[in-house]
Parts: structure tokens; sequence; C-alpha cells
């Protein structure tokens, strides 16, 4: 059985887990094509953790694309 979509909970994960998983989801945007309904969750799981760093002061966080 597929794994259902959820909302992600960045208060769970450390500044660096964070991090890797911005920069893997990145990599994800960077291979989707430009019309992909893939490109919506990845783009709302990045403003997520953007809005987790940014709430933490770590001051890393890069606007998503």
């Amino acid at each position: 059985m597929p794994d259902v979509i959820r909302p992600l909970d960045a208060g769970e994960l450390t500044a660096g887990g964070l991090e890797r998983t911005r920069r893997e989801l990145q990599a994800s945007l960077a291979l989707a094509r430009p019309d992909s309904p893939a490109r919506v969750p990845i783009l709302a799981y990045l403003s997520a953790i953007d809005a987790e760093l940014a709430g933490r002061g770590t001051g890393t966080a890069e606007p998503a694309r």
C-alpha cells in the first residue's frame, strides 16, 4: 500500500535534518518538469522547512523557488 502524502512535521527534525531534507527536496524540484504536479507538495515542504528554520532563528534558509 503506497504511503499517503501527509503534512511535514518540521518541528521534530534537528536543524541538520531540516537542512538535509531541504537539499533533497531542492534536488527533486530541480528534476521535476515545470508543469509537473509533483512540484506542489515539494514547494509546500520547502516552505514548511523555511518557516521552521526562520522560527528557530538559524538564518540558513533560502527562499523557495
